[in-house]
């Protein structure tokens, strides 16, 4: 069963990192545990200008079939919501993918994410059905409530104390589809379920000057998802859980925080459990830095990052 690989970009992330670079360990380590092998495809989504850069940069992973298209030919209503940036972009994107893809899975992914050992289908999809791997909701409870406003639902759904946890994380492109339909119901035709989103966060819009309309603002690409997949009954159709005795593989670990102290050789440890782990971009760190702490146990014999 073939997945696809996600991945929203901008030359320079949020935090004025230079994430176009920091795709260059995220393909390295990719390239070292042998990616190519379980991902159908990489799909690279960025602003309509950087696309033939990113294109030139990432052509030297020829090993992987990368396509880069462009924000807007993926979703053309941002052509209409130029008011929406950064984060919330790379949301939308994350719950857009069905549009440009055939695979029933994909895994989200971030410039920030490191690969930490070899993948396969039957750890990416146990049993044909895609990991899920679960946080603390009184981590970020404001996201969830927001969600279950807009689905229009009890947030309570499943085990209340667990949400879906970030990237990187799988999701089946039907329960996908089926949030965005759920966000859309009751437009009548005035818009998609992106016109939506977007909606919310126009600070021009006199409709979003009450707090009704705040309080639906804290979604989160995730928050929507998982909720969507329980008001479908959906989630056990499509997902096993991870962290448990069958499954004792996790998508996320939190080894590498905080950096200083991270025993990377831990985290790359042939019996660990973790797939990926991810230094944010937010931490501002050295690219040069990030990759130094980690080729000593990246397997083949490159061992220096190109990032030019």
């Amino acid at each position: 069963m073939a997945i696809t690989a996600v991945l929203p970009l901008c030359i320079q992330g949020s935090y004025g990192v230079d994430d176009l670079g920091r795709t260059e360990i995220l393909f390295a380590t990719f390239s070292a545990f042998n990616a190519a092998e379980v991902f159908s495809e990489f799909l690279i989504v960025c602003p309509p200008d950087e696309v033939d850069i990113i294109r030139r940069r990432t052509a030297k992973w020829s090993e992987f079939s990368i396509r880069v298209m462009s924000e807007e030919a993926l979703i053309p209503e941002f052509e209409k919501h130029r008011h929406v940036r950064g984060w919330r972009k790379q949301q939308i994107v994350k719950l857009a993918a069905p549009r440009a893809i055939t695979t029933p899975y994909y895994l989200t992914l971030d410039a920030d994410a490191i690969c930490l050992r070899p993948l396969t289908e039957s750890l990416l999809l146990p049993g044909g059905k895609a990991l899920i791997q679960y946080e603390q909701r009184a981590q970020h409870p404001k996201w969830w409530k927001s969600s279950a406003r807009i689905l229009k639902m009890s947030g309570d759904v499943g085990n209340p104390e667990l949400g879906m946890t970030v990237t990187p994380a799988l999701m089946a492109s039907d329960i996908s589809e089926a949030t965005g339909e759920e966000i859309a119901a009751n437009l009548r035709g005035k818009g998609s379920w992106v016109d939506k989103l977007c909606g919310l966060h126009n600070p021009k819009s006199p409709t979003n000057w009450t707090l009704y309309r705040h309080r639906r603002g804290r979604w989160t690409e995730y928050s929507l998802y998982y909720l969507t997949a329980h008001k479908r009954n959906m989630l056990e159709q499509y997902h096993v859980d991870a962290c448990t005795a069958e499954n004792p593989q996790a998508l996320l670990i939190h080894d590498s925080h905080p950096f200083e102290a991270w025993q990377a050789e831990q985290s790359f440890a042939p019996n660990g459990h973790g797939l990926f782990c991810v230094v944010n971009s937010s931490m501002r760190f050295d690219n040069n830095l990030v990759w130094d702490k980690i080729a000593p146990f990246i397997p083949g014999p490159e061992r220096k990052l190109h990032a030019s």
